[in-house]
């Protein structure tokens, strides 16, 4: 399935290993792992239970850019309550989302945290959405492999409806070719290229302010923004920055 699961920073091979499984009851191949810890051990193998080719196959990353980069859709996860005020849904309704996106050509990526912590505020920065599972106040911590098993069960289910509504009215669902979304890469240059502006007009302070560039992050991604829209408004930036005689570098 075209959906790919990335995982922040795994600090257990038996976890990976249990990932893998995870993903091969539910249909899905795709695995990127971010500065894992060394995770092709007999532990991983055997909790992978067969599904040895997943681990092989994965694609380990030096960076969430690299692993992200060529994604149109990012789907951030997380078991606490967040207080960045980035919004939120919970996983049937955030899962039947990336189903409609993913059959209709986007990239998507679901992105899982550290066992530890989970997601930082700043690999939430580079999600487009954040799914938040329903837990017990008293137990919120769920295993790694338990929660990708339930985001993956859920989308199973959405992508199966959609299958089944598609037979049922022949109708084919298909990307739109007249546009196509932004990569995750191509957005967050944009962002990066905004506060080089917002610095050089005086907008903001010269060091970065995260919760002033979180809230206009949120303004400009709401909806996705396609590839045309983001050299729109690179356009502009570059063009604020030459009627107000900004250096040079705001047009990098």
């Amino acid at each position: 399935m075209p959906v790919r699961i990335v995982l922040m920073e795994p600090s257990h091979p038996g976890n990976i290993g249990a990932v893998a499984r995870a993903m091969g009851n539910m249909g899905f191949s795709e695995l990127s792992l971010v500065r894992p810890v060394e995770y092709l051990v007999e532990e991983a193998r055997v909790r992978s239970a067969n599904n040895e080719e997943i681990l092989a196959n994965a694609a380990v990353c030096a960076s969430l850019s690299e692993a992200i980069g060529d994604c149109t859709f990012v789907v951030g996860t997380s078991a606490r309550v967040r207080t960045i005020g980035w919004p939120n849904l919970p996983p049937r309704e955030a899962m039947n989302q990336v189903a409609e996106r993913s059959v209709q050509g986007a990239k998507v990526a679901l992105l899982f945290g550290p066992e530890r912590a989970g997601l930082l505020n700043r690999h939430i920065d580079r999600c487009d959405m954040l799914v938040r599972i329903p837990v017990n106040e008293k137990a919120p911590s769920i295993n790694l492999a338990g929660a990708v098993m339930i985001m993956l069960y859920e989308l199973r289910l959405a992508l199966d409806f959609l299958s089944t509504a598609d037979s049922a009215t022949s109708v084919t669902l298909s990307p739109n070719k007249e546009e196509y979304m932004a990569t995750q890469a191509q957005v967050q240059g944009l962002f990066e290229h905004l506060q080089r502006v917002l610095s050089d007009i005086d907008f903001i302070a010269t060091g970065p302010r995260e919760s002033l560039m979180r809230k206009i992050r949120r303004l400009f991604l709401m909806p996705g923004l396609t590839e045309d829209e983001v050299n729109i408004l690179r356009g502009i930036l570059t063009a604020v920055a030459n009627k107000t005689g900004g250096n040079k570098r705001s047009s990098e």
